[in-house]
């Protein structure tokens, strides 16, 4: 029986008053890797990069193909159950007009990780430091004109979500790839974990200085059950189990570090949502979250070490057209769902691999290329974790009571 799949811990700097509890969140900040980032990037010269269909296939008119799924990332879900706007992409805020300041701003970037060299063989990113200095500049050139004195600016920082997931990339595009990069030469699982925590901890406390009071901390996700994972490392089992392990060493650290700065930076609440054992119990059982596949991604994807999509065209031979059957019943169904935006209900397609581009019914899918999951997986993690106060999380406090705690 699963009994406890995810809970958030909060680890908070004092307990907030009935008063404090009135005041809400006024916008959302984004910072991480490719599982948070979307939006057009102008300045990423990386080979880990979406902006082509089938990426944000789901409703073309609500979503672009700059993000790493066939719908909308945990960033737009929590913002829309919390009746925010989506945070904008940081490159697309630049070219906004200054009152594009009224929104937050998504600064992750796909392969970025903590370490500033993670992802570097891909080309580049910015990594969690230089996410944090476009923060800094936000702030400095966007926001601080805004607000007639220092301390209307902080109530607004104080009162706004920060939403990080970082610290996937510097094991996959990183630890995991010794000919790449030579962290895993340098550091055992647990050095290198202790490195990681520590630098994080660190870009933490530069948050909290520029004025951030509420931030939520995804786990870093059991990576060995990955398809990308388990097509370069064949391992015998369901899951590589060495890989989550060392997974679970962060994870562990990452609970004792939120911990001691909740105890060191006053006002500060720090969320962990633990998201590691929910991800692998909906992998391994897929059929109790109302799915069916777990093993293969929902599209064909690139054989170039990316594990994303495959990003090109097959023009049909005059045999193929002639001995392709139509399929009314597909071609209504997709009609709907990606022009006229309908939610439908997931069929009894077909799962396993998908023999075209892409899978027919994405909602019986848990992963949507090799690293990312779908759109319905993102849904269902932020229901269970994040948006829910139902008795799912533990305590049993959703994000709507996040919302509520002032800094």
């Amino acid at each position: 029986m699963l009994v406890l799949l995810c809970y958030l811990v909060l680890y908070l700097h004092g307990m907030p008053t009935m008063t404090s509890l009135a005041q809400k969140a006024t916008n959302m900040y984004v910072f991480g890797d490719s599982i948070v980032d979307y939006g057009r990037k102008t300045q990423h010269e990386t080979g880990m990069k979406a902006g082509y269909r089938p990426y944000g296939t789901e409703c073309i008119w609500t979503t672009v193909p700059f993000q790493f799924t066939n719908g909308q990332t945990f960033p737009e879900i929590i913002a829309s159950s919390l009746n925010l706007s989506s945070p904008i992409s940081f490159d697309e805020f630049n070219y906004a007009s200054a009152t594009a300041s009224g929104n937050g701003v998504n600064y992750a970037s796909a392969s970025a990780g903590i370490l500033p060299e993670t992802g570097s063989a891909l080309g580049r990113n910015y990594c969690m430091e230089q996410q944090i200095g476009f923060f800094r500049e936000t702030v400095e050139k966007h926001l601080r004109p805004n607000f007639p004195t220092t301390n209307m600016l902080s109530e607004y920082l104080s009162s706004a979500i920060f939403l990080i997931n970082i610290g996937t990339s510097d094991y996959i595009h990183n630890y995991l790839q010794p000919k790449n990069y030579n962290s895993s030469h340098r550091y055992n699982g647990k050095d290198f974990a202790e490195l990681l925590t520590k630098k994080l901890g660190k870009h933490l406390e530069d948050l909290y200085n520029l004025g951030a009071r509420k931030i939520i901390i995804f786990q870093i996700g059991p990576l060995g059950c990955f398809p990308y994972i388990i097509n370069k490392l064949k391992p015998e089992s369901r899951c590589d189990e060495d890989v989550n392990k060392l997974v679970s060493i962060f994870n562990d650290k990452l609970d004792a570090t939120l911990k001691e700065l909740s105890q060191k930076l006053v006002g500060s609440t720090f969320v962990i949502a633990r998201t590691f054992d929910l991800m692998k119990s909906m992998i391994e059982y897929p059929f109790n979250f109302g799915f069916k596949e777990a093993r293969w991604p929902c599209c064909k994807t690139e054989e170039n070490g990316t594990g994303l999509c495959q990003n090109k065209f097959h023009v049909a031979t005059p045999t193929e057209w002639a001995n392709l059957k139509p399929d009314p019943v597909a071609r209504q169904r997709s009609i709907q769902r990606e022009f006229l935006c309908v939610d439908l209900p997931p069929t009894g397609a077909e799962t396993g691999k998908p023999k075209g581009a892409v899978c027919e019914d994405r909602k019986l899918y848990i992963v949507w290329d090799e690293i990312h999951l779908t759109e319905a997986a993102y849904k269902g993690i932020a229901n269970h974790c994040l948006v829910s106060s139902d008795g799912i999380s533990y305590p049993s406090y959703g994000l709507p009571y996040l919302m509520g705690i002032s800094g």
